[in-house]
């Protein structure tokens, strides 16, 4: 049976919001966590680990299928039945395993939805009202709505990754990271991926340059990018789906296919939440909280992962800021959010990263920086890949020397952004970076490239 009171309630069972539970309630406090859609929350198992399965396969194939001219003989495919009963045998068990870790550990399940009653209280469905000392909200994004009518007809992310077959043409609509990895997947495997975006620069978030760049390796692999092309509508047709957009000098066009994903970018999910209820804050962007992840406008309150303003929808930061929050629940006052030097990644291939500030960011801030840049594509790193798309562009601050942003598109970047990361986050300069000894012939030598 339920109890009505805890110390802790947590709404959300995902990277954040799993976190704080487990160590709240290693701890020693009482802590109840309501989850309304799989316990493990969308990283786990509609998002990050399913995507990176699937990823991982796409890579391997176009790997292979970049050294046929180097040595490699004979073609290569994806098994679309076999890979997704291999992703299944992989995320499947997740949920069990994270349901059974807050048992193991104290704390309570609560399956349902939860809507806020008051500053320190909720009611889930079917067992009335629970009050704690603090709240924790980590209910993650969902789907972004485009707006335009016939857009029920459009697969979700949640859909795409659970196909059981793979049809001959696919349309994203979209020109984010979603609509990159996926198209970079349905290619791989044989689909004619088609990405219409509704305006000329893909990839918010990344670096415009780079981004261009990725997508002539995009076309390569077979995919085809329209940009500035806005969908006004969406029908059925034939057997398959027609994408009504608005084309140069708003001439109308359309694209058909046999079936099309929505991957316009995903929102803070509080629709539902009634937080005027509890009088906390929210924007567009998400819950508004203070350097110790609280809700200013309610103490009793805290946000953790996509939900938050502004939004860092990686799951690196939302355990982050998990812990950020733990600290504080545990001693309030005692740990401040810090997110300097967040890496992000898109994982197509190449894979483009990102560390620090693009450069846009930086001249609106008023600083005076140099950025090194070129093409890596003829670094011998990338050339016995057989990789023909590679780029890299750093913000180095004049005078003092600090890295303020990496960017770079090419193979092992993420794990690139991380060493710039670190060296954003504890103030290294260009000369720390060069003076470091990198092991030859790692990608972490590429730092060197980069920084002339």
């Amino acid at each position: 049976m339920t109890k009505q009171t805890y110390d802790v309630i947590v709404i959300g069972s995902g990277p954040a919001g799993g976190i704080v539970a487990r160590k709240l309630g290693e701890a020693g406090l009482d802590v109840a966590v309501v989850e309304k859609n799989g316990w493990g929350g969308a990283c786990p198992l509609r998002g990050c680990e399913p995507k990176k399965t699937l990823a991982d396969t796409a890579h391997e194939i176009l790997r292979v299928r970049e050294k046929t001219a180097h040595g490699v003989i004979g073609n290569v495919r994806v098994d679309w039945p076999s890979l997704m009963r291999f992703k299944h045998s992989v995320i499947d068990p997740i949920s069990g395993m994270v349901f059974d870790s807050f048992h193991g550990r104290g704390v309570t399940t609560v399956h349902g939805e939860a809507r806020f009653t008051g500053p320190d209280s909720v009611e889930v469905e079917g067992l009335g009202r629970l009050s704690a000392r603090h709240i924790v909200v980590a209910t993650g994004a969902a789907s972004r709505k485009l707006g335009v009518p016939g857009e029920d007809l459009l697969l979700t992310s949640d859909q795409f990754l659970d196909l059981e077959t793979l049809p001959e043409s696919m349309l994203f609509i979209g020109g984010g990271f979603i609509s990159f990895e996926f198209a970079c997947i349905a290619a791989a495997a044989g689909v004619k991926a088609t990405i219409l975006h509704r305006s000329g620069r893909v990839l918010k978030g990344f670096d415009e340059v780079l981004s261009r760049k990725l997508i002539k390796a995009m076309r390569d692999q077979g995919v085809a990018v329209h940009v500035d092309h806005p969908v006004k509508a969406v029908e059925p047709f034939e057997d398959g789906v027609r994408v009504i957009v608005a084309g140069p000098d708003d001439v109308e066009m359309s694209f058909v296919a046999a079936s099309a994903v929505s991957g316009a970018g995903r929102v803070p999910d509080l629709d539902g939440l009634d937080l005027d209820k509890a009088g906390v804050e929210a924007v567009r962007g998400g819950i508004v909280v203070d350097e110790y992840m609280r809700s200013p406008s309610n103490p009793h309150v805290y946000a953790a992962g996509d939900c938050v303003e502004p939004g860092h929808p990686l799951t690196p930061v939302a355990a982050l800021q998990a812990e950020t929050v733990v600290g504080n629940i545990l001693k309030e006052g005692s740990v401040k959010s810090d997110l300097s030097g967040t890496a992000g990644a898109v994982f197509t291939h190449p894979t483009l990263a990102c560390a620090g500030l693009l450069e846009e960011q930086a001249r609106e801030q008023g600083l005076d920086f140099k950025v090194y840049e070129g093409d890596a594509a003829k670094w011998s790193e990338h050339q016995r890949l057989g990789m023909a798309h590679a780029g890299y562009r750093i913000l180095v601050e004049r005078g003092t020397g600090r890295i303020l942003g990496a960017h770079y598109l090419g193979a092992h970047a993420e794990e690139v952004a991380n060493i710039f990361g670190m060296a954003i986050r504890h103030g290294l300069t260009r000369e720390d970076l060069l003076a470091q000894p990198w092991a030859y012939p790692s990608f972490g030598y590429a730092v060197r490239y980069m920084l002339g």
